[in-house]
């Protein structure tokens, strides 16, 4: 069943305040030892042949002595590379090695899946442009790190599809593109096929004034090349604004997991990593560090908005990496999740106004039928919805005592959050 969050709050018209109403779409990994066969030395051996002395009458025969010729077999050292685990591994061992540091982060949202109102194939973090860290940068190094969650082997696309991607959005009102630069992480398997770790650096820009291997030099890894948790893989090039893409279109990475040659929407929820790990997302994505005004803002942003600490999010069966299982929330095993509840809840302090300023307040996930309460201020109503659909009407009592009814907000089904 989809779950529905409502809030509604009613508020002084003086005061009031709403929030962005933009529609927008966020263990330790043991490593595996490696194994060096012993060293093999096989000892010379020498043979010695008595001395043979034949005594003639009138001669003498000096002893003749052979000595066996000397053999030694070079050491032979046999490295064992680590083998890739299957995904079930990180049911129970999950990685506490998040793919950025959290300081460099303003707001993210899980991956959110095909039983959601508006679903979306990926998990994403988003960065400030306006940081001056990232202002006054001025090399590669000076930008945020970005790491691998566990062992494994990259994988890269071939030529200059690895730091030039164009993303076409030119079926788009308006069109437009921008160019993007990644790389997958072969850390586990599934059924016997390769399991990616999915990194997509997009910065929003369009690179028109930059070279066509710009960022190239943010790239630290290759092909085939074996790395460890922990290990920086890239810098995540976050522009000035002057750069960025006109609207709300933020700097982030996408993150999810996927197969290595199926299509883009053969995924799964990125759901390795340990519950603290998983707290500490949830605190920027429940609450972004520059508020949900940044001017960093974009319209992915609300995708996590009320949602519980997870990684995934109303996913179905097929989209579970560890069962076979429909789930509203993914943590853990995908089995013991079941247990948990995925309703999506709207704080007051989520839609951007003063508690002082609350008349009324009431929110729930079914049908409600508030208590009668009167009115004898100018007021406002603003109303938080994730998911759908709903409607919401009041009924007014006028003072010769006929009522009235109308309509204060409503919204169809397959829709993200919403506010009015």
């Amino acid at each position: 069943m989809k779950k529905v969050g409502l809030l509604v709050c009613l508020l002084l018209f003086a005061s009031a305040c709403g929030a962005s109403s933009e529609t927008v779409e966020t263990a330790t990994t043991v490593a595996p030892a490696t194994i060096v066969a012993p060293t093999t030395s096989v000892a010379p051996t020498t043979t010695t042949v008595a001395p043979t002395t034949t005594v003639a009458p009138t001669t003498t025969v000096a002893s003749t002595a052979t000595v066996a010729s000397t053999s030694t077999v070079a050491p032979t050292t046999t490295i064992f590379k680590p083998s890739i685990p299957d995904i079930s591994y990180f049911s129970d061992n999950k990685s506490d090695q998040f793919l950025v540091d959290f300081e460099d982060i303003i707001a993210g949202h899980p991956f959110v899946g095909q039983r959601s109102p508006k679903p979306h194939n990926d998990a994403q973090v988003y960065f400030s442009n306006s940081d001056p860290r990232w202002e006054q940068a001025v090399k590669p190094s000076d930008y945020p790190a970005v790491y691998a969650v566990a062992d494994g082997i990259i994988s890269m696309a071939e030529g200059e599809n690895a730091y030039y991607n164009v993303r076409d959005k030119t079926n788009y009102q308006p069109p437009w593109y921008h160019v993007i630069y990644g790389f997958n992480l072969h850390f586990a398997n599934k059924n016997g096929e390769k399991l990616m770790f999915h990194y997509s650096l997009e910065p929003y820009i369009t690179l028109h004034d930059k070279p066509r291997d710009f960022y190239k030099q943010f790239l630290l890894v290759e092909d085939g090349q074996r790395v460890k948790k922990g290990d920086v893989l890239a810098y995540m090039y976050v522009s000035p604004f002057e750069e960025r893409i006109t609207g709300p279109n933020s700097a982030h990475i996408a993150f999810n997991l996927m197969f290595e040659n199926k299509g883009p929407w053969d995924v799964f929820p990125p759901a390795i990593f340990t519950e603290e790990v998983v707290n500490q997302f949830h605190e920027i994505y429940s609450e972004p560090t520059e508020g949900w005004n940044s001017s960093s803002y974009g319209n992915d942003w609300d995708r996590a908005r009320g949602l519980p600490p997870l990684m995934g999010w109303m996913i179905g069966a097929s989209e579970n990496p560890f069962a076979n299982i429909p789930l509203d929330v993914l943590i853990h095993d995908g089995i013991k999740d079941q247990e948990l509840d995925g309703s999506a809840l709207i704080s007051p302090t989520s839609l951007a106004f003063n508690s002082v300023d609350l008349i009324q307040q009431f929110e729930g996930t079914e049908s409600i039928l508030t208590d009668q309460f009167t009115m004898n201020e100018n007021w406002r109503a603003v109303v938080g919805v994730v998911g759908g659909p709903i409607q919401i009407s009041f009924i007014t009592t006028e003072n010769y005592g006929g009522t009235r009814e109308g309509t204060l907000f409503s919204v169809n089904q397959g829709m993200s959050f919403q506010q009015n």
